[in-house]
């Protein structure tokens, strides 16, 4: 009874701890951003303003005019909507920008995954039967860790990697106890991860998955066959969630066929954004190469590092000094799973180097990797699995394996020395020599504060440190319950600074309130486009004024309204640069040959693509120093573009000349060298001597379009719209093949007569992949009544 008793009370103490531990996780976060939950302020960086935050309002626009999101129609003269994976149209959390404030949904969708990533790396460590302090501060170094709230600026790598702990806690639970509600719930979060279909994340997710399971069979009695088990039972895992995401994953696809990826990019294009090799101190050191932003101003003296971009894509991969020096205390104590961890880390090193060692390469010629991007994306298997690895350590450390905790002590021993020997050589002459040199820095103003704060920066990490050999000396004191407190303060001190620097934020005016340069076009928008020539000048000395760096070029984005802000306010776009690399290959092959024209010099090369376009506005760069008079020095009303008014196109017009091209390059050599009118149509077919038509009238909406035209003879209608293998058209109801017209748009013959042309977009791929989802959902809920399966 008296066992029975201190059992009892062992577990009731265990849960409140874990309910105290739980809260702490809810408070963080909220405590971190409660200006972006409470207050008025939102996250803006990088991709979050120029693609996620308009991206997502033409999903809502379109649901909410009833329609099935099946196609976008506001940028690059038409795009799939929901076969690509870009919107997240089918990851229910994603539907939280469809409550009453958009503004609203748009926050807490970043912030529920911040809370997911917390909440499912605490629940993974708990189930690896480790205690409540190392699991917290487990679950704190990855959810409000450096390389985590470094994805809050990419939404589809943040959604992925929220869900990878509980993806990995019901696979492990399912390859050691084999019931069917593992195996459900493990297939159904790598399924909402296939949701979001960020490409790297689930090809790391994958991996860890299967080492994993050859590990466990490692340590088993027969390792052959519990090998080629449990990598059937991860396979079929795998297998489920995609049939249960399968209505995306099937369009995905799909779409991919179709769009620019199908092409498999240059190496220097899956090359950009390598990790140099000096990154991976970051982890130790976190401050090394810079700060992502301070006062909403980049101080990154390591931009030499990433030329072209002058910051990394992870800003910073920082989870705290105690995780890295626990792991490598668990490391020199050969703990157990330590060969794992140390593959684990090698391979995601490797792979985040990307082009600074053979091995990308060696992926990218056997056709493995030829059509991602942003290499340093790999480095979060390895960081993921150190975190792991380390909260371990710290459990076998305070449980009493004293060798981890005195090779922890070394290591930060080790980062203090080196730290303040750093400082020291901030004394010495050379020193401001040195950094500039490393750094590729010229003598400025700038470049001494730069010098300043790194000196200050290294003073923190020896402080830093010192206190974290504290912390691990008195690891073994009575007053565990103190020594807790402290670890906690500890690790959410260290993170804190990073934390802070990497999701700056915006004003929420500056998303909600519609720029002046939106307000200058006429109300109803619907029948034209724009042509953002501005865009394409990214190394035009005027661009350069206007986008400084920080919050000057942000403005200038919103006050410009550079694609593909624009849909935000109802405004179209044509003739864009392809932002993410998902473009249909119609509308890239139109982009690239717009580029061919127009480094051609060619006077007013861009009237007769603009007139072919339907684009009746093209943009202008003002003079800087006019601007900034009139603006009186405020960057907030900066407008670096106005708006140069074209001869006004329709949509859909019935050409007056055909003219057969080969191809982009056909067509870009004749748009250079010859003058057509603006009612030309270029096509691939045999020509004919087209007869005059009118367009009467014209309806549309998100995915249709009904055209009432008359045409005096056979005619050939223009459709300004992209052309893609999903779209139906019909003259009066009977069906009609479009023809692929001015490289990235489509028409249709007409006979003589008065018609109706209608346009219905409609991609049947969904509706069955959907109906295997459920399928699939059906079929998971039956497997997780069981209570074993083999």
């Amino acid at each position: 009874a008296a066992r029975a008793h201190r059992r009892i009370a062992a577990v009731t103490t265990h849960r409140r701890h874990d309910r105290l531990a739980i809260a702490l996780l809810l408070v963080l976060p909220t405590l971190f951003f409660g200006d972006v939950l409470f207050g008025d302020s939102n996250f803006y960086l990088r991709d979050l303003t120029r693609f996620h935050y308009p991206m997502k309002q033409i999903l809502r626009e379109v649901v909410q005019h009833g329609e099935f999101p099946y196609w976008n129609r506001y940028f690059s003269g038409g795009q799939p909507l929901a076969a690509n994976p870009q919107h997240e149209v089918f990851y229910p959390p994603n539907w939280l920008i469809f409550l009453p404030s958009y503004d609203l949904g748009f926050r807490l969708q970043i912030l529920l995954h911040i809370y997911i990533a917390l909440l499912g790396m605490y629940a993974l460590l708990r189930s690896m039967e480790l205690s409540v302090i190392p699991s917290l501060l487990g679950a704190i170094s990855w959810g409000m860790g450096g390389l985590l709230l470094s994805c809050v600026n990419v939404l589809p790598t943040l959604y992925c990697a929220a869900w990878l702990p509980l993806t990995c806690l019901y696979t492990r639970n399912f390859l050691l106890r084999r019931r069917g509600r593992d195996f459900a719930l493990a297939s159904l979060f790598l399924g909402l991860q296939l949701l979001v279909g960020e490409p790297t994340t689930l090809f790391q997710t994958g991996v860890l998955l299967g080492m994993y399971g050859l590990y466990r069979a490692w340590y088993s009695e027969k390792r052959g066959p519990a090998a080629a088990r449990n990598v059937f039972s991860v396979a079929m895992i795998c297998v489920a969630a995609c049939a249960l995401a399968a209505v995306q994953v099937i369009p995905m696809i799909d779409h991919a066929r179709d769009s620019i990826r199908a092409q498999r990019f240059d190496f220097d294009v899956v090359g950009q954004w390598s990790m140099p090799p000096v990154k991976i101190v970051e982890l130790i050191f976190p401050n090394l190469l810079g700060h992502a932003s301070i006062n909403n101003l980049p101080w990154y003296w390591g931009g030499v590092l990433y030329p072209g971009a002058g910051l990394p894509f992870l800003l910073n991969i920082y989870c705290g000094l105690a995780i890295a020096a626990l792991a490598a205390g668990g490391l020199a104590a050969r703990l157990r799973g330590s060969r794992l961890f140390a593959v684990l880390f090698v391979l995601s090193v490797a792979m985040a180097l990307g082009g600074y060692t053979p091995f990308l390469r060696w992926l990218y010629d056997a056709g493995i990797i030829n059509t991602l991007r942003y290499p340093e994306k790999f480095i979060l298997m390895g960081v993921f699995a150190m975190i792991v690895f380390g909260t371990y350590a710290l459990d076998q450390a305070l449980a009493g394996e004293r060798r981890v905790t005195e090779a922890a002590a070394g290591f930060a021993l080790a980062t203090g020395i080196f730290a303040g020997a750093v400082c020291l050589l901030g004394f010495t002459p050379w020193s401001v020599d040195g950094f500039l040199a490393a750094f590729g820095l010229a003598p400025s103003a700038g470049a001494m504060l730069m010098i300043a704060r790194a000196w200050s920066d290294w003073s923190v990490a020896g402080v830093r440190a010192l206190a974290l050999l504290v912390l691990l000396l008195t690891m073994h004191t009575r007053r565990r319950a103190l020594w807790s407190i402290a670890a906690v303060i500890f690790v959410c001190a260290d993170l804190a600074g990073v934390v802070d620097e990497l999701n700056p934020r915006m004003p929420r005016r500056f998303f909600t309130e519609a720029p002046e340069l939106a307000k200058a076009l006429p109300q109803d928008r619907s029948a034209f486009r724009i042509y953002h020539d501005a865009d394409w000048q990214t190394d035009d000395s005027i661009a350069n004024q206007f986008f400084r760096s920080g919050l000057p070029a942000y403005w200038a984005s919103r006050n410009g309204l550079f694609p593909v802000m624009t849909a935000g306010y109802g405004i179209s776009t044509v003739m864009d640069r392809d932002f993410d690399k998902s473009g249909l290959l119609p509308s890239t092959e139109f982009g690239r040959a717009v580029s061919d024209v127009r480094q051609s010099g060619k006077p007013g090369w861009w009237r007769p693509l603009m007139a072919m376009s339907n684009a009746w506005y093209r943009t202008v760069y003002n003079d800087y120093a006019d601007e900034e008079s009139r603006a009186g020095g405020d960057v907030t009303e900066l407008a670096p573009v106005a708006f140069a008014e074209e001869e006004h196109q329709p949509r859909y017009y019935f050409a007056d000349q055909i003219v057969r091209v080969s191809d982009r390059h056909d067509f870009a050599r004749k748009m250079i060298h010859q003058t057509f009118s603006r009612n030309v149509a270029f096509i691939g077919a045999e020509p004919f001597n087209p007869a005059r038509g009118v367009v009467h009238a014209v309806h549309e909406s998100a995915n249709r379009a009904a055209i009432d035209v008359e045409s005096f003879g056979r005619g050939f209608l223009v459709m300004s719209v992209t052309p893609h293998k999903s779209w139906r058209v019909t003259i009066d109801g009977r069906r009609t093949k479009p023809v692929v017209t001015n490289i990235g748009f489509q028409g249709v013959v007409v006979p003589p007569g008065s018609h109706r042309v209608a346009m219905q977009y409609r991609n049947d791929l969904i509706p069955i992949s959907a109906a295997i989802s459920i399928f699939a959902a059906v079929g998971l809920a039956a497997v997780a009544r069981k209570r074993k399966t083999t």
